[in-house]
């Protein structure tokens, strides 16, 4: 059998994500497991970190619509780990790697439809399912937005959404974005 190298791990988004999963499910909340030590404990308090979850989720959304780039970067985390994938039915699949991709197109994107849009952020979440560790969280909800007639940056109707974050010197941050905007 063909061993893997550590740094092939590490580089690979796809198998980091399905790790991360495959850990976040099967249950980290055990005390000890046999003699040959304990699992990870983490204590939280849920109510507290999924308002501030919340928060984060919320300001992303309205900075990004207001078009206000810094308040935008300053949630999310600046590796080249972070990803985001979507799809939409004006652009279609949209997959972006790494936080100087990230960047540059939401500048990009901001700087040609440069008016903010200040009934985008009447959005509606609903289903939210959350699940936070000691400083990993990750999070889906269906997102209802209203038709504002930015062709760019428009998204209306239903869109199923999930987010990644980690706690970075006590604040969270995004680290992962996934959309599918339905019709």
């Amino acid at each position: 059998m063909k061993k893997l190298k550590l740094d092939s791990i590490v580089n690979n988004p796809w198998l980091l994500l399905g790790a991360f999963i495959y850990f976040a499910l099967s249950g980290f909340q055990t005390t000890k497991t046999s003699i040959d030590g304990p699992k990870f404990v983490y204590k939280v308090d849920f109510e507290q970190e999924k308002q501030q979850i919340m928060q984060v989720i919320e300001n992303e959304s309205a900075a990004f619509w207001k078009k206000d780039f810094d308040a935008y970067a300053d949630l999310w985390v600046h590796e080249d780990y972070i990803r985001t994938l979507g799809w939409w039915a004006a652009g279609g699949v949209t997959v972006v790697e790494g936080w100087e991709e990230r960047c540059k197109r939401t500048k990009s994107h901001m700087e040609n439809s440069p008016a903010e849009n200040p009934t985008a952020t009447d959005v509606r979440r609903a289903n939210i399912n959350l699940r936070i560790f000691h400083d990993v969280a990750w999070l889906t909800f269906d997102q209802y937005g209203e038709d504002t007639g930015d062709p760019t940056m428009d998204m209306p109707g239903l869109s199923r959404e999930t987010r990644i974050l980690e706690k970075h010197n006590g604040e969270w941050k995004i680290v992962y974005v996934g959309w599918l905007l339905e019709g």
